[in-house]
């Protein structure tokens, strides 16, 4: 016998059937029906993918949670049955596995950023944009429209493009991490999490030689291991994850050793040599002292290493003790500053963007204003002043 949904979705609306010895079915996907069997004690879960006969396999995947609690295992909710019974058929009629919440797969992608040295605040960023709900949903019962709906609210909420952007390239990371050993459709996020046409539109946040100066400075005198954390951010360009993981045997004779980001689970690990001040290399083997090469080359005041909360905190007081807005100038203004000016200089962008861990279309994309003007530069150059070379040349007479 077939059922909407709202018949058998919670204990009470199931408890309200009446008992028989056929199960009710609900349609879950193309072929695939749930079956739930009323009984006098615990109902149970059931998968039957049609034959086209009017009719197909039926496989008993667990107990419903109409007395006891669910377990995930042998005793399922509606929702958790529904994700076994879809695993169960993309699984090749193999037995379910555990089902896995999208909380759990978030929680699994921190953990693997963890492992890579990576910067943790993207999967704790997305995991506080999802509901409570919605982060109890198994990821095999997830759906495009759900997603899409996800996206949408993202939207009406003001975040900026970009931001909701990265939001979904997490998103998707952690899907396709859960993806490796739990059967899911990946076709579910790629058509419910598209990200968001022009989206790429430079908001870089440049600022002057003097204000970085005046940053530095400021950030000095509130704490020596601060000032020397926003100074290396300032003269590298580099990303707070990638400073924050040099070690003492980084520091070269001249030139630092800024490890990659390891942005994407299959990036090679390597390393960026960045030539530095002297005056900074001598801070920084100043700060190193005797401490072993494997050690954090730059540790905050109490000698702990930096964490990302503990840097936005203090350079939003130095940024206020210059007089400017925290909310406007954060850290990312150092790599955003660095990066122009290094364009303005005329060195070679496949250049630029190896000394900052990115690559040249990235660099095309979010910094054409500099390159623009850093080409009309090279033209202008190649120009002929013709009026200037007019008045050196001497007409001859005619004969």
């Amino acid at each position: 016998m077939s059922i909407d949904l709202k018949s058998i979705e919670t204990k009470t609306k199931r408890l309200g059937l009446a008992i028989q010895g056929k199960p009710y079915w609900l349609r879950v996907g193309s072929g695939i029906s749930l079956g739930y069997r009323r009984t006098e004690g615990a109902g149970t879960w059931s998968v039957r993918i049609a034959d086209g006969k009017g009719g197909g396999p039926i496989k008993r995947i667990g107990t419903a949670d109409d007395h006891v609690p669910a377990d995930g295992k042998n005793i399922l909710t509606f929702a958790q049955a529904q994700a076994a019974a879809l695993q169960y058929v993309t699984s090749g009629g193999k037995a379910p596995v555990k089902v896995t919440t999208l909380g759990e797969a978030i929680d699994a992608y921190e953990a693997d950023l963890d492992d890579r040295k990576a910067d943790l605040g993207n999967a704790r960023r997305l995991r506080g944009n999802l509901s409570p709900v919605m982060l109890k949903r198994p990821t095999a019962s997830l759906t495009a429209k759900e997603l899409s709906a996800w996206r949408k609210m993202m939207v009406e909420q003001d975040f900026a493009p970009s931001s909701v952007n990265r939001l979904i390239f997490v998103f998707k990371a952690a899907l396709n991490l859960a993806a490796t050993h739990t059967p899911l459709d990946p076709k579910v996020w790629k058509d419910g999490l598209k990200t968001l046409p022009n989206a790429r539109r430079a908001r870089n946040n440049v600022q002057t030689q003097a204000t970085i100066v005046a940053l530095v400075h400021a950030a000095r005198e509130i704490e020596r291991e601060l000032g020397l954390m926003v100074e290396v951010l300032a003269q590298t360009g580099a990303r707070y994850s990638q400073v924050a993981r040099c070690e003492v045997r980084d520091l070269h004779d001249d030139r630092l050793a800024v490890p990659s980001s390891l942005k994407g689970k299959n990036k090679k690990a390597t390393v960026a040599m960045i030539p530095l001040p002297a005056d900074l290399i001598a801070r920084l083997r100043l700060a190193a002292g005797d401490r072993p090469g494997s050690a954090r080359l730059l540790l905050k005041a109490g000698g702990t290493p930096w964490i990302r909360r503990d840097l936005d905190r203090r350079f939003g007081r130095v940024v206020k003790v210059i007089g400017e807005d925290p909310k406007a100038l954060t850290s990312y203004a150092l790599r955003h500053t660095h990066i122009t000016a290094q364009l303005l200089a005329r060195i070679p962008v496949a250049l630029v963007a190896k000394l900052h861990d990115t690559s040249v279309k990235m660099i095309e994309e979010h910094y054409a204003e500099a390159i623009a003007s850093h080409s009309d530069d090279l033209v202008r150059g190649a120009m002929m002043a013709i009026d200037q070379a007019a008045a050196n040349v001497v007409p001859l007479r005619s004969a």
